[in-house]
C-alpha cells in the first residue's frame, strides 16, 4: 500500500503542476484581452476629445453657411461678418483637414462598434457623434450642399456636445468587461432619431446637476 502511494504523490503533483499551467495561461490570455480592450477604449477617449475640442468652431461655421444659403436663397445682401465665411472656413480646414477628419470618425466608428456594449446606448451614442460631426463637417466645407442634411436635423448646441461627450466619457471610463456583440447597421440611426434628443437634454441637466452639487460643497 505504501508503495502506491509513493507512486500516487508524483502523479498527483505533475497533475496539479499541470492545472496550474493551464490557469495561469488562461488568465493570462483574460489580462491581455482586457488590457486590449481598455487600450482601444482609450483611444476612444482621446479621439473624443479630440473630436470635442474642435466643435464649438465647426458649429459656428455651420451655423454661418445654414445663414449664408437662406440669405442666397432669399436674395438679401449679404452681411459682412458671412463675406468672411470663406475665409473662416479655409483657417478651420487647415487646423482640421478633411484626411483627419476621416480618419478620426473611420476610427471611432470602428472601435465603438468593436469594443463598446450598447448598454444605455453606450454604442449609438459614439457612433452617431461620428455621423453628425462628419455631416456638419462635409456641409460646411461643401457650402451647403450636403447631400443628407434632411437626415441629419439634429445639431447639437456646443454645451449639448460637451455635456454628452463627458456623459459618453465616464460611461465608458466605467466599462471593464469584455466580449460585446455588435449592433445593427441601421440600430444606431434609430437611436438618433428616436432618443438622441432626449438625451442630450439629459446630459445637460445631468451636468448641471453635478456643477450645482460641486458649487454646494465648495460653499460649505
Amino acid at each position: 500500500m505504501e508503495i502506491e502511494i509513493y507512486k500516487i504523490i508524483p502523479f498527483a503533483f505533475s497533475l496539479i503542476a499541470i492545472t496550474i499551467s493551464i490557469a495561469t495561461i488562461f488568465f493570462t490570455r483574460q489580462n491581455l484581452k482586457r488590457q486590449l480592450r481598455l487600450g482601444k477604449l482609450e483611444e476612444i477617449l482621446e479621439i473624443l476629445q479630440f473630436l470635442d475640442s474642435y466643435y464649438r468652431g465647426l458649429f459656428m461655421l455651420f451655423k454661418d453657411t445654414e445663414e449664408k444659403i437662406e440669405h442666397i436663397q432669399n436674395q438679401k445682401k449679404m452681411p459682412a461678418y458671412l463675406e468672411e465665411l470663406s475665409r473662416n472656413k479655409e483657417s478651420f480646414t487647415e487646423m482640421f483637414d478633411m484626411k483627419t477628419l476621416i480618419n478620426k470618425v473611420s476610427r471611432l466608428n470602428v472601435l465603438s462598434k468593436s469594443y463598446l456594449p450598447n448598454k444605455k446606448n453606450l454604442k449609438s451614442k459614439a457612433l452617431t457623434i461620428a455621423d453628425v460631426y462628419f455631416a456638419m463637417y462635409y456641409h460646411v466645407k461643401s457650402d451647403g450642399n450636403l447631400r443628407t442634411k434632411k437626415t441629419y436635423t439634429i445639431i447639437p448646441k456646443p454645451i449639448e456636445m460637451k455635456c454628452i461627450i463627458s456623459e459618453l466619457e465616464d460611461q465608458i471610463i466605467f466599462e471593464m468587461k469584455l466580449g460585446y456583440k455588435n449592433i445593427g447597421g441601421n440600430e444606431h440611426y434609430k437611436y438618433y432619431k428616436n432618443q438622441f434628443q432626449r438625451d442630450l437634454s439629459n446630459a445637460v441637466s445631468l451636468e448641471k446637476e453635478k456643477r450645482e452639487k460641486e458649487n454646494s460643497i465648495s460653499a460649505l
